[in-house]
């Protein structure tokens, strides 16, 4: 379990940690927007296992041999932090010390003005515990909105309600009521909608769809989380559960809400992201169990195309939603978003601490690629509020260019644009939810 140096090769240890290439291929899934940078560490590396079982990564005439430990090695953190940023090049920052913050600026468009704009309004955000959702509540809670605040589980609902509440910094001028909402469950979206129409009863002038779950790389078909009710995890929760929410409290919407949909610029080809591209060929996987449900378009299990099939998935819904309320004559307007590269502890909860430390710190400080969590919250904010976008509907707003902490409209994929494919999963999301 020891860590050693010696010229020119390196011996780690890493135990559960991811290894270095797989820390490479995540590394590479996050920051699609600068695959020129990525695709220089990728054509750098190459990966073989010995006979033995062990890991090993070339990298212009470095070699860097992986064995695995037990889990209590105390070098084990550092090894991975060490082995990650001799790959990228950069200096690591201590190992005791937390992700640096990724960022350090707001939205500069979105105005005191327009978030006064918040106050007496209805605000319900999933995925409102932590990230992008969590600093978007408290924006508007300060700013006299009632906000509630969705939570897998209530007691993370109502941890997040008191952090708002206590630990925002400024004057609390409105409301934040926390609510049990797991998406990755039909019957419990099911029971918050019960709730809402049996006790709260409150129009509800901003719906935000924002949570959002993306699992590690590189795991194995039989690895692959399953939702409560037996559907690959990751589209589960971030397409099916929203789908099912949106049309369970349609009817609890103000005659002129907004139904904001937090998706990405990865569910575009053209953003160059390494790996598999999201595509949903003709759904033949969506809705079904077993191996050949794990992916919509029933090909081989892959975790990180999965998380981009699913934000294609949300903006093909987006598009197909405001083409339905035209159709209707309806006041009620959706859009979508990409908030940016935002290398948050939450939202890289499903890899290991060091890779979070060397990810953020080198999104950061070397590729100044990122943005704080509170710009990505303030994204959401302005898509709920703003007056420029008072009676627009299908809209997808992205935080480019990378690091530069502006934002605006984007045309979305081609893919994304495909209405006859919008239409189909429309069709067959309903049937899976069962609306």
């Amino acid at each position: 379990g020891q860590e050693r140096l010696a010229t020119p090769t390196w011996q780690i240890a890493v135990g559960s940690a991811p290894t270095v290439s797989s820390c490479v291929a995540v590394f590479a899934t996050a920051s699609h927007i600068v695959p020129s940078a990525v695709a220089l560490v990728a054509a750098a590396v190459f990966v073989r296992t010995s006979p033995r079982g062990h890991r090993h990564v070339r990298a212009q005439g470095v070699s860097l041999q992986a064995n695995r430990v037990d889990e209590g090695c105390p070098n084990r953190r550092q090894a991975t932090l060490s082995s990650a940023v001799a790959l990228l090049g950069i200096a690591a920052p201590p190992a005791a010390a937390k992700a640096p913050d990724a960022g350090g600026a707001r939205l500069a468009s979105l105005t005191p003005a327009t978030l006064a704009t918040a106050k007496g309004k209805v605000f319900v955000i999933t995925g409102a515990t932590s990230g992008v959702g969590l600093e978007a509540a408290r924006s508007l809670v300060c700013n006299g909105a009632e906000v509630y605040v969705c939570g897998r589980t209530m007691g993370k609902a109502k941890e997040a309600v008191l952090d708002i509440q206590e630990g925002s910094g400024q004057p609390v001028l409105g409301k934040a009521i926390p609510l049990e909402l797991n998406l990755a469950s039909f019957a419990s979206v099911r029971q918050f909608a019960d709730q809402w129409k049996a006790t709260v009863k409150r129009p509800i002038d901003v719906l935000a769809l924002n949570a959002g779950l993306a699992l590690k790389t590189g795991l194995k078909p039989e690895e692959a989380p399953l939702s409560q009710d037996g559907l690959e995890l990751t589209v589960a929760t971030n397409h099916l559960g929203h789908f099912l929410l949106y049309n369970l409290i349609e009817d609890q919407l103000s005659p002129s809400a907004r139904v904001v949909v937090t998706a990405s610029s990865v569910h575009d080809p053209a953003t160059g992201d390494p790996g598999s591209q999201a595509t949903l060929g003709n759904l033949s996987g969506l809705g079904k169990k077993g191996p050949s449900g794990l992916m919509v378009d029933g090909g081989a299990y892959d975790s990180g195309k999965s998380y981009k099939d699913s934000k294609l998935c949300n903006v093909l819904f987006t598009l197909e939603l405001a083409r339905r309320l035209q159709r209707r004559g309806s006041a009620v307007t959706v859009t979508c978003l990409s908030p940016g590269l935002i290398p948050s502890k939450t939202f890289f909860r499903n890899q290991s601490s060091g890779f979070a430390d060397v990810f953020a710190f080198a999104a950061k400080n070397v590729l100044r690629i990122a943005e704080t969590t509170e710009f990505g919250g303030d994204t959401l904010c302005y898509m709920a509020l703003d007056p420029s976008l008072q009676g627009k509907s299908g809209l997808f707003y992205s935080a480019i260019p990378p690091g530069q902490h502006v934002f605006v409209e984007k045309q979305p994929s081609p893919e994304a644009l495909n209405e006859a494919e919008a239409q189909a999963l429309w069709q067959r999301s309903a049937q899976i939810v069962g609306v």
